[in-house]
């Protein structure tokens, strides 16, 4: 019983620390409701409140995490258009990326125009690319990067294995605490790498 009261009190001072950082980079404002707020609550409203205590604790936890992936991911893809759209001009795309990546982009697109209800996912080609196409285009076009990376095998490793990582996150799943280790290693290796 002492443990698990231990345990539950780890687990709130935990929730505790996640909620300060979150809100210290304005990613959240914590707040306890006022009983204004809750009479004041609108129909059909939904707040992390109204779920159960797990989930909200996975939801802060991986929150984070979520925040440093997306951050990444769209580095990683603002570098290639940045990076090939300097070195081959406004055609970089048509000129730099595989039929079969483009093939797959426009199919894409045509899906989100078929669904006029819902905003396109974005403007640009390359936001509709998977997270493992990045790799494929950096080493297709090693020649515009060879500069910023040690080897093509040092980019296949570290997006190869975040990809796993990034897949989890991207379908609502909690990851290890290895697994997060390992994502704050990768970023903070390609940070000091790409500058």
């Amino acid at each position: 019983m002492i443990e698990k009261a231990q345990n539950f009190i780890f687990r709130a001072l935990l929730l505790n620390n996640e909620l300060e950082a979150l809100e210290e980079i304005g990613a959240i404002i914590k707040q306890v409701p006022t009983l204004d707020d809750v009479e004041n609550k609108k129909e059909g409203t939904v707040s992390i409140e109204d779920f159960t205590s797990k989930i909200r604790l996975n939801a802060i936890k991986m929150s984070s995490i979520y925040m440093a992936f997306f951050a990444f991911e769209n580095s990683v893809r603002d570098l290639i258009k940045e990076r090939l759209g300097e070195r081959e001009g406004i055609e970089w795309w048509k000129k730099c990326v595989s039929s079969k990546i483009q093939a797959k982009v426009k199919e894409r697109q045509k899906k989100d125009a078929k669904n006029k209800w819902h905003a396109p996912r974005a403007s640009e080609d390359i936001s509709y690319t998977d997270f493992g196409d990045a790799a494929s285009i950096i080493i297709e076009n090693w020649n515009h990067f060879e500069d910023l990376f040690p080897s093509q095998e040092w980019i296949k490793t570290r997006l190869n294995d975040l990809e796993q990582s990034r897949n989890a996150i991207a379908h609502n799943n909690i990851l290890a605490e290895r697994d997060i280790q390992r994502i704050k290693m990768y970023l903070q290796d390609w940070l000091s790498q790409v500058g």
